[in-house]
This record gives C-alpha cells, structure tokens and sequence, in this order.
C-alpha cells in the first residue's frame, strides 16, 4: 500500500523529483512549492504534463518509477548493454555477460545503433506516465530524444524492461564468504 502511495504522489507531482532546468524557477523553494501547490494546472500545463488520473502501475514500472535515480541510470545502461553491446559501458562484467546472453535471447529487431536507451523506456510507457517520468533526466537529453520517432512498441521491449528492471532491483546473489550465512539458506541435514 505504501508504493501504491508514493506512485499516487509520484503521478500528481512529478516535479518534485524533476532534474534541474525543468521549471523557470526552483521546484524545491518555498516559494516554487507554494506555487507548485496554488497553480498545480498551470504547473502542469508548463512541463507538458496533461492532467488524467492515475493508470494502475504494472509491479515492473512501479519498481523503475520509485527507484532511485542511480538505480533508475544503471536500468538504462543494462539497456544499452543489451541493445548496444559494442558501447564502451560502466557495467560489471557480470552484467555485460548478463546483458550478452539476453540480447542473444531475444529476437532480433531493427534499431538505430548509437540511440540512447532513454527511446527505449519512451517507447515502453504510454504517453501520461511519459510525460511526468521524464522530468526525472536532464532536459536537454529528453529534448533531444523527443525530436527522433521512438522506437516501436513491442513485446521484446517489454521483455527487456522487465528483465531490466528485475536485474537492477534484485538482491544480490553473491555467494556468502568463510564464516557468512545467509539467513534464507536452509542448512543441509547431514
């Protein structure tokens, strides 16, 4: 209940976790907040957003929507390892193996080689959740990238969302070093 929450306060104010340079003055001051909370229309209306009510989040886009942005930049880059795997990327080898055997997976389909995988998260979210998860990259990237068609919908792009967002929300499943147990290990009866 409390992700359905932060998701509610997430789609009416989207801003609040806005990059900066998305707004004429600064979200986050007293006096951006008031504004923010007197003028919400208005506010709106002046980042693109159209005003509906909420969709129901699927669990994978509510884990990307509530993830922080560091985690929000590793699903893109995982992206980009799967749709570009030739790009210079900051992953671990294990995640660019990881990225490898999942593109190798799936069909393949026609794409733009050096796109940035922000087309790719435009193209899996319908346009209202677009219009407010934006706000969360930098402007000019997401001027840049509204300026080219994305790319086309389709089931290997949900596929790779879900994968993608599994991956980077996931535990990590390291093996425990000497003397370390983890607590949902069952022992072996001997």
């Amino acid at each position: 209940m409390d992700d359905l929450f932060r998701w509610v306060n997430w789609w009416t104010r989207p801003w609040e976790q806005a990059q900066h340079g998305w707004a004429p003055f600064d979200l986050a001051s007293p006096a951006g907040t008031a504004i923010c909370r007197g003028q919400h229309e208005r506010v709106s209306q002046a980042l693109g957003i159209s005003p509906c009510l909420p969709v129901e989040p699927s669990p994978a886009l509510l884990h990307l929507v509530l993830a922080p942005p560091a985690k929000r930049e590793l699903m893109l880059a995982l992206v980009d390892g799967i749709y570009h795997p030739q790009h210079e990327l900051s992953l671990s080898p294990d995640q660019r193996q990881w990225c490898a055997r999942l593109s190798r997976a799936l069909p393949a389909v026609p794409h733009e080689p050096g796109n940035d995988p922000l087309h790719y998260l435009r193209a899996w979210v319908d346009q209202p959740i677009w219009q407010r998860l934006r706000l969360s990259f930098a402007p000019q990237r997401v001027d840049a990238l509204e300026g080219i068609p994305a790319p086309p919908p389709g089931s290997k792009l949900d596929t790779v969302w879900q994968a993608v967002i599994w991956r980077a929300t996931a535990p990590t499943n390291e093996a425990p070093t000497a003397g370390e147990t983890h607590s949902n290990v069952v022992p072996l009866q001997d």
